[in-house]
C-alpha cells in the first residue's frame, strides 16, 4: 500500500491567531516551493526535502496575508516573546510516507482420529519477509533549530533542519512465527 499522508505542521506558526507553540497551524512552502521539491533534492537521511518549508513569519508594520491586506503587525505582534507568524500555506497532507507492505502467512492440517475427533496443527508466520516498514518521518517544522531558522525570511539556514524530515522509527514488527495443536472433539 501507499504510505500514509504526511501533515506538515509548524507549531509556532499563526502566533497572531492562537498564540506561540499552538500547534495547529502549517509553515509556508518556501519561495518557488512545490509538492514536486520537496520529495526531490532530498539530502542524506531526510525522507523529504526540508528546505521547501518555511516559518511564515512576518516583519513589524508588514501586511498579515491572512487578512487580505486589512491588517498590519505591530512592533510586538501582541506577544510577550516577539515571534510574529502568520497561518502558513502549506495544504493538509500534501505528502505521503514510506511505502507500507506486509505479507502473512498461516496453514493448517488436521489430522482426524476417531469418528468426530480430530487433532489440529496450525502454523502462522506474521510479517513472514520481514520487511521492515518505516514510520513516517518528523513532520513538524518546530524540530528545527531555533538558531537555524532565519528571522526574517523563516527560511532554515546553514543547512541544518535538525530531524525535521527524518524517519526515527519504525511501524511494524518483526517476523512473529507461533503454533498451535489444539483438540476438537
Amino acid at each position: 500500500m501507499s504510505g500514509l499522508p504526511i501533515d506538515i505542521v509548524d507549531s509556532n506558526a499563526g502566533s497572531f491567531y492562537l498564540g506561540a507553540n499552538n500547534g495547529l497551524s502549517r509553515p509556508n512552502w518556501a519561495p518557488a516551493a512545490t509538492r514536486s521539491t520537496a520529495t526531490s533534492n532530498i539530502p542524506p537521511g531526510y525522507f523529504f526535502n526540508p528546505l521547501a518549508f518555511a516559518r511564515p513569519i512576518v516583519g513589524a508594520n508588514r501586511l498579515i496575508p491572512s487578512s487580505n491586506g486589512t491588517a498590519v503587525a505591530g512592533a510586538t505582534c501582541g506577544q510577550l516573546t516577539v515571534l510574529c507568524t502568520d497561518f502558513g500555506n502549506v495544504g493538509r497532507n500534501v505528502l505521503r510516507g514510506p511505502r507500507q507492505t506486509n505479507v502473512d502467512f498461516s496453514i493448517i492440517k488436521r489430522f482426524p482420529f476417531g469418528e468426530s475427533k480430530n487433532i489440529e496443527f496450525r502454523g502462522e508466520f506474521f510479517n513472514l519477509f520481514n520487511h521492515v516498514n518505516f514510520a513516517n518521518p518528523i513532520s513538524n517544522f518546530n524540530s528545527v533549530p531555533s538558531t537555524d531558522i532565519d528571522s526574517n525570511t523563516g527560511r532554515i539556514i546553514n543547512n541544518n533542519p535538525g530531524d525535521f524530515g527524518r524517519i526515527l522509527s519504525t511501524s511494524n514488527n518483526p517476523r512473529l512465527i507461533q503454533f498451535a495443536l489444539k483438540l476438537n472433539f
